[in-house]
């Protein structure tokens, strides 16, 4: 793999969530993808911190779906979304996620395949982050912006 951000460790990935963080004002949908154990919810984790919530809230709702964590300084939370179980086509409205995007919470969505059309539709400014591991354990990174951003500047954060 080539062309994406290298996160050598958690500080890289922390810098990346901080980096996004500063540009969020709630109104957005992260979408982020990857393998399992590739680094989403490390960085959801990291990405609440930055916005000044407790990252110790944060885990990976496989099993309930969706989880909320409130507002932190900003004055809005966190919908965070695992759709990991669930395949495209399946019934996502009993979830709640209209009402997420029409809400006031930054709404973040790992594993985001089953609702793409939902996606789509939406006219929030949309994100999608790309997490890999490579064939020699090294973490990875694509980010895309919505449209009209400035591009990210990563630099080394914490050394």
């Amino acid at each position: 793999m080539s062309g994406g951000l290298l996160l050598r460790d958690r500080r890289a990935t922390r810098a990346l969530a901080l980096q996004v963080g500063r540009r969020l004002t709630g109104a957005e949908l992260l979408l982020l993808t990857g393998e399992l154990g590739a680094g989403k919810t490390t960085f959801v984790r990291y990405l609440a911190q930055a916005l000044g919530l407790d990252p110790a809230w944060v885990s990976s709702p496989s099993f309930t779906l969706l989880q909320r964590y409130p507002p932190g300084p900003g004055g809005f939370g966190i919908t965070h979304v695992d759709l990991y179980r669930l395949a495209p086509g399946d019934d996502l409205e009993p979830l709640g996620l209209e009402e997420a995007l029409a809400g006031p919470d930054l709404v973040v969505v790992e594993w985001p395949e089953a609702g793409a059309a939902l996606w789509a539709a939406t006219e929030r400014p949309t994100w999608a982050i790309r997490f890999a591991v490579d064939e020699s354990a090294q973490r990875l990174a694509w980010v895309r912006q919505p449209k009209g951003s400035d591009p990210l500047r990563m630099k080394d954060e914490g050394r």
